[in-house]
């Protein structure tokens, strides 16, 4: 098993301001594979625990958005499950930096406070500009060579999950694995306020 990433602390400072994760799906949140049934219907595997990890970081206010060139919905149904907002779940599009743009405005973001993840050519314009570009390690070599951050695990096989403990082992000084040392928010009713990480409303 390959050791998680070292971090050097530059990277470190730019991961501490990430408050958005915008991910690519055919080759992030899946193994890249495309399967269809005889009736023409199309199938795909995810990854639990990188879905674990998503919850773990909507939980705690961090934004999720999913851009992909493909339309799919499988990857509609897997957003629903994960809470994502259907305008955070922008599918069929053909300029992905132009998605990120819209994403960043709608969360109120600037691009320097997101991590992008991508594993092949359509995705390397908004991990560019994003604040921190990711790759799964199985991502294409100019791709992994364009990423400031390079997950050690496969797109599909816990690269996610692996951008999310690092995220959080950064902003928390837990493990997504070790959940009883992440601040969990308060829930509704156990007082007036629900607390929000970063300080926005």
């Amino acid at each position: 098993m390959p050791a998680a990433p070292i971090v050097p602390e530059d990277l470190k400072s730019r991961l501490a301001r990430v408050r958005g994760i915008v991910l690519d799906v055919d080759g992030v949140l899946t193994d890249g594979s495309m399967t269809f049934d005889e009736s023409g219907h199309e199938t795909k595997t995810f990854d639990v625990k990188d879905g674990l990890g998503l919850v773990l970081l909507r939980d705690l206010g961090y934004r999720i958005g999913i851009v992909s060139s493909r339309t799919s919905k499988v990857v509609a149904h897997r957003c629903a499950e994960l809470k994502i907002p259907d305008e955070h779940l922008l599918q069929g599009e053909r300029d992905k930096v132009a998605a990120f743009d819209l994403l960043t405005r709608r969360w109120g973001l600037d691009a320097i406070e997101i991590v992008a993840v991508g594993d092949d050519l359509p995705d390397l314009g908004m991990l560019r500009r994003a604040g921190v570009g990711a790759a799964p390690a199985d991502a294409i070599g100019i791709v992994r060579e364009a990423a400031a951050l390079q997950l050690t695990k496969p797109g599909g096989a816990g690269a996610v999950r692996e951008l999310c403990d690092l995220i959080l082992e950064v902003r928390r000084g837990a493990r997504a694995d070790r959940p009883a040392a992440v601040e969990q928010p308060q829930a509704a009713g156990d007082g007036d306020v629900i607390p929000f990480p970063f300080g926005r409303t």
